[in-house]
């Protein structure tokens, strides 16, 4: 890493299977796993602009990493300048676009700020839906970035008409076409990604549990109440006069349930980690069951809202199932070793002190 964050320059040869990074909050252990991210999917988990990720006062960052896959040693280089356009290489060669980068490498990421945004607005249950299947399908990426292409401008037409009192039917349905046939395939997707999703997050749920509770995941959507079509131009009326498109897969959403009852309203702190920490660990185990390839897996402040013992019991489990490699981070070195070690988990711990890595 070069300029990345708060790291001038560090560079870090990881153990094949458990990683765990420890140090005092605001060190950077975070970061380290952000790299990791964004060398997989070439983007930030933690911030959606490349420029605040930039080391303070610099205006650029590089990220070199080495993968070690069965067919060899692969290369990833992200380097973006402030002002230019970010570029992304394999091996050499330059990737002409993020979709076409997107699915070489695989990654899931657990974080303490999960609970909050998986409990808040549909955007981040899209996200969460939207991360997972595009890793592994590329033409659901790229009926993404057709339907939010259009969307875009059939917005922007909608915001025109509200504003200057006007309309042009030729005009509107010159942008409401093009959106209905990715939006279909995309609705079609999620719903097949849900319902293979919810058998497995309901077995993983009940070894994380004891299976103290019932939990339940839906999809709902707009589209599975009838023809897009019809329902995109009987809204014509209300998108005029709100200036944006009320209806599509952009306002479809994940239902969770737990006991029959909305989990937010139903769930205590611990119950929630534990469910987003199965929905995390059902995305892991969907990604590696059809890519037939082991996602890295990153474990942000592991801790935070779990006891020992359940942190126990959970890397007991990735350890069993052979999760691959994994990464960890915990502001205790001595609880996480002691934990590794009780499991007889093959480890390397590394200190993370101001932007400096060193292992132990």
């Amino acid at each position: 890493m070069t300029n990345f964050r708060n790291y001038a320059h560090a560079d870090v040869r990881f153990h094949s299977h458990v990683n765990a990074l420890t140090g005092k909050n605001g060190m950077g252990k975070t970061n380290i796993l952000d790299a990791l991210y964004y060398s997989c999917l070439g983007k930030s988990y933690f911030s959606s602009i490349d420029k605040n990720v930039i080391l303070k006062d610099q205006d650029f960052f590089r990220i070199e990493t080495l993968v070690d896959k069965n067919e060899g040693v692969e290369v990833i280089v992200i380097k973006n300048k402030s002002g230019q356009r970010k570029v992304i290489e394999i091996s050499g060669k330059k990737m002409e676009s993020i979709s076409a980068f997107i699915g070489n490498f695989l990654a899931v990421i657990i974080a303490p700020d999960d609970v909050h945004i998986m409990m808040e607005g549909s955007e981040d249950r899209r996200n969460f839906l939207n991360n997972t299947i595009v890793q592994t399908d590329h033409g659901y990426l790229v009926d993404l970035l057709l339907y939010n292409g259009w969307l875009k401008r059939r917005n922007a037409i909608l915001k025109t008409f509200a504003e200057q009192k006007s309309f042009n039917a030729l005009l509107l349905e010159s942008v409401t076409t093009p959106l209905i046939e990715p939006a279909i395939r995309i609705y079609e997707k999620r719903k097949e990604y849900v319902e293979k999703m919810l058998p497995v997050f309901k077995q993983v749920y009940a070894d994380l549990s004891g299976e103290s509770e019932a939990c339940d995941i839906s999809y709902s959507s707009q589209l599975g109440e009838g023809s897009f079509a019809t329902l995109l131009r009987s809204n014509t009326d209300k998108d005029c006069v709100l200036g944006r498109t009320t209806a599509g897969i952009h306002k479809d959403d994940l239902i969770f349930n737990m006991n029959g009852e909305p989990l937010k309203n139903y769930a205590s702190q611990g119950q929630l980690k534990s469910f987003v920490l199965a929905l995390k660990i059902t995305q892991y185990k969907m990604l590696a069951s059809i890519s037939k390839d082991k996602p890295l897996f990153l474990l942000d402040d592991i801790f935070d809202k779990l006891d020992e013992s359940r942190v126990k019991h959970l890397l007991t489990m990735l350890i069993k199932e052979d999760f691959g490699q994994i990464f960890i981070t915990d502001t205790e070195q001595d609880r996480i070793r002691t934990v590794l070690q009780e499991i007889g988990a093959a480890f390397q711990l590394f200190e993370v002190v101001d932007g400096q890595v060193s292992a132990c």
